[in-house]
């Protein structure tokens, strides 16, 4: 569960598209095995701040720290080599390969020796066992590894890119909108995915409209508002009113009760 480990962190962020200001001196914390939730408004910086975060913007000020360490992301590519997996809204599967295929999909194993490095023939057996024991830790329940994605639901289809990115990173796993298209029997299923993920230790961002799903699953929630951090609140003090009061500016961080802060 959380702990006061800080995972990632970052400082200061500024990030501009011409006359627009995304980011506007951001900060973020991050702590180990929690589950934070990232909510604002459209334009408030949350999309900016996840693309600084996962590699995909490159911040023109402020700094990331990852383990208390300095990084500086290039590329999204960057960012999965230190061990962040990040699940767009789009899961980037695909559809006509098998669930095994995608969860290697871009980090496909070689048969040993000269069969994988002489003729790149990729080790299909290796691969279909890892996925199945990745799935059966998180308790997914798929019929078989050897199935298309496209034959899934849209809920199943969602646990296979969380499983992926879990299965994966090291650190932290950022989840963008992960039940926004799912209904309330699907949403339920990816919330308890996202639990277990949390639970093996890993660091969660959820970004997410859905204030239900947040206050459900949410250890701390980061409020983003005009290209800074509003405030990082505890959801089982605050009332969702409140909150959505903070996100909007109706409710100014100075009214916010100190024991409705997160620490």
């Amino acid at each position: 569960m959380a702990s006061n480990r800080i995972v990632m962190q970052a400082q200061g962020l500024v990030k501009r598209y011409g006359q627009v200001t995304a980011l506007d001196g951001v900060d973020f914390e991050l702590r180990a095995g929690e589950i934070l939730a990232v909510i604002g408004d459209n334009g408030a910086g949350k999309s900016s701040l996840i693309k600084a975060l996962s590699g995909a913007t490159i911040p023109d000020e402020g700094q990331i720290r990852l383990d208390g360490e300095p990084v500086h992301f290039k590329s999204p590519i960057d960012a999965r080599r230190k061990g962040i997996e990040t699940v767009y809204q789009d899961l980037a599967v695909a559809p006509a390969m098998t669930i095994a295929e995608n969860l290697f999909l871009g980090r496909e194993l070689r048969r040993p020796g000269l069969a994988g490095s002489l003729f790149r023939r990729l080790d299909k057996q290796r691969m279909l066992d890892i996925s199945i024991e990745r799935m059966n830790d998180l308790k997914v329940g798929i019929r078989s590894m050897n199935q298309a994605v496209e034959t899934l639901s849209g809920g199943q289809r969602q646990c296979v890119a969380v499983a992926r990115a879990a299965a994966f990173a090291e650190h932290v796993v950022i989840l963008d909108e992960p039940t926004a298209a799912l209904g309330v029997k699907e949403g339920n299923m990816v919330l308890e995915l996202i639990r277990r993920v949390r639970d093996k230790g890993l660091a969660v961002i959820l970004i997410s409209h859905n204030m239900p799903h947040v206050f459900e699953i949410a250890d701390r929630i980061h409020v983003a508002r005009l290209g800074r951090r509003a405030a990082v609140l505890n959801p089982k003090r605050i009332s969702m009113s409140d909150t959505v009061a903070v996100m909007t500016g109706a409710m100014a961080p100075e009214q916010i009760p100190a024991d409705c802060l997160a620490h």
